[in-house]
């Protein structure tokens, strides 16, 4: 069947709505929901630019940023600064507030901030030690890892999806493993790792799901992937040896049908 690119109108391959020419362009981007979507539709459907925010009238030609509360200037200022000592704990604080948690559960909404690219640059440039940093790898781990899943469901052909999955994952994975030197996060590493193979279709991935979920985070994470898997029984009796049952109950609804 021949397809159309819905973006550019050039032909595209067989299931692609989009054609490789325009997928090269958008194979950097790390959210793409604006192309996932009928690109006549209206923008503000999507969540993007419904509202708009007017400053004045003013004095002054220009709005000066100076050092303030923004959680992104902190980070800017750190990175920029001599002494970037808490870089870790800044990032940590920065990626939590976005809703990026440490456990890969599937949910999370990707954060449609443009920084968020320029911070998954920051470990191939910078490198830490100790707990702090460990986190912030694991949650950038994650975003990289929701990304590699939601382009993997785009209409962008099947050998452009596997081939951005597998990119991203091979990223995802990379951070995984270097958070997993902080023991404390080594079991998370180990869970979150789990939970992208089997995303990719590695089906001996549950297995060592199962047996690396030994935390609440852990439980839930395995009781996401077999609500995702139609295996709705296994699911309820995971969250069951939940310590906080309301709460596990509430994470396995929440995105679900």
């Amino acid at each position: 069947m021949r397809m159309v690119c819905t973006l550019c109108g050039a032909a595209s391959n067989e299931g692609a709505m989009v054609c490789s020419a325009c997928v090269e362009m958008v194979r950097e981007e790390l959210y793409l929901k604006n192309w996932s979507v009928d690109p006549r539709s209206d923008l503000r459907s999507l969540g993007v630019r419904s509202a708009c925010m007017r400053i004045g009238p003013s004095s002054q030609g220009e709005v000066l940023l100076r050092k303030g509360s923004d959680p992104y200037l902190l980070v800017e200022r750190t990175i920029q600064a001599e002494d970037r000592s808490h870089l870790p704990t800044v990032l940590d604080h920065y990626l939590a507030g976005m809703g990026i948690g440490l456990h890969l559960m599937g949910d999370e909404p990707l954060p449609m901030r443009p920084q968020v690219k320029e911070l998954l640059s920051i470990p191939g440039r910078m490198d830490y030690q100790g707990e702090r940093w460990g986190r912030a790898l694991l949650r950038l781990g994650n975003l990289l890892a929701l990304s590699a899943r939601d382009m993997s469901r785009l209409p962008l052909g099947d050998d452009a999806r596997k081939e951005i999955f597998r990119d991203r994952a091979a990223r995802a994975l990379a951070l995984y493993r270097r958070a997993a030197a902080v023991p404390e996060l080594a079991s998370i590493s180990r869970t979150n790792t789990a939970v992208l193979r089997i995303w990719g279709g590695d089906g001996e991935a549950l297995e060592e799901l199962r047996s690396a979920a030994v935390d609440d985070g852990g439980r839930m994470q395995l009781a996401k992937v077999y609500w995702d898997l139609g295996r709705e029984d296994e699911a309820a009796e995971t969250v069951a040896s939940t310590e906080d049952l309301q709460e596990s109950v509430l994470r396995l609804r929440r995105g679900c049908p």
